[in-house]
């Protein structure tokens, strides 16, 4: 029961978040974070948009959650954590009905370019 709670409140939460971000401009996003502006972040962001969801999956492994939107497209979010298990970023994608990433958006004031193996993990 417990973790139907979890689930429930997770799907709902990126569902709000998906509805927020994707009214967003369709050349990418920007931090969420107040005050929080990382250039060399948002152009790697940037390289993924007009492209399949399976090459950003290919690339950056699976997602902490995907949730499939009521427009057809998909909300795919990754998490970055240090050894500790502290959350360093969250990054969110959006794709349409055809799996193109339109959209992006991300959390967090160490976001990186990913390298193999730091998204996708548990956090």
């Amino acid at each position: 029961m417990r973790d139907l709670k979890r689930l429930a409140f997770a799907s709902l939460a990126l569902l709000a978040l998906a509805g927020c971000w994707s009214s967003r401009r369709t050349e990418g996003s920007g931090s969420t974070t107040p005050g929080v502006i990382n250039a060399p972040y948002e152009r790697a962001l940037n390289t993924w948009l007009d492209k399949p969801e399976e090459e950003l999956v290919a690339a950056w492994g699976v997602p902490e959650r995907s949730q499939r939107l009521t427009d057809g497209g998909q909300a795919l979010e990754y998490r970055r954590a240090n050894n500790d298990g502290d959350l360093l970023c969250t990054t969110l994608f959006t794709s349409d009905v055809y799996g193109m990433i339109r959209t992006w958006a991300y959390r967090g004031a160490e976001c990186l370019p990913p390298k193999l193996g730091d998204y996708g993990k548990r956090s």
